[in-house]
């Protein structure tokens, strides 16, 4: 079901409403799809750069970075590769850490970073898992940038030493 639930976010999201680099947000859907469907480092890295200064560029986010957050969130609850999962936990860090555009600023969408690292915090829990796994350093900074109780952050960190 899992697969279907970023299938579904996807296909809810009017993307055509949203903002990208070079008005490039009719081709979001796609690469997210062939990002979370990724079977190999190539594939996936070929979906990734179809997003990254896309959707976010260079820290300076754009409108479609936040529906492009419960996308990724939802794909990190089904199987996929792991290059794929490497690269949909990079670009949640990517979009975690930016701040509006400066043409999203001058629409009034100063605040998108923040909305973004809200709707991270929605999959707080899938990022917690990541610790565990090769992408612990990925993982760490996104929680760092989203995660509201400092000492839960540290606590989980000491329970991993040595792991």
């Amino acid at each position: 079901m899992s697969k279907n639930l970023a299938e579904v976010e996807i296909a809810r999201t009017a993307w055509a409403d949203f903002r990208t680099l070079g008005d490039r947000s009719s081709g979001v859907p796609d690469a997210l799809r062939r990002l979370l469907a990724a079977a190999d480092e190539d594939e996936a890295m070929a979906a990734y750069w179809d997003l990254e200064n896309v959707v976010v560029v260079q820290g300076q986010l754009h409108s479609a970075a936040l529906p492009t957050v419960p996308v990724l969130l939802a794909g990190l609850l089904d199987d996929m590769s792991a290059d794929a999962r490497d690269l949909v936990l990079e670009l949640l860090q990517q979009i975690v850490m930016g701040e509006s555009d400066e043409d999203e600023v001058a629409l009034g969408n100063a605040d998108l970073g923040e909305r973004c690292r809200e709707a991270a915090r929605t999959g707080l829990w899938l990022i917690y898992r990541e610790l565990g796994t090769r992408r612990r350093e990925t993982a760490e900074a996104i929680l760092e940038r989203i995660e509201d109780d400092k000492p839960r952050i540290t606590a989980y960190l000491a329970s991993l030493r040595g792991k």
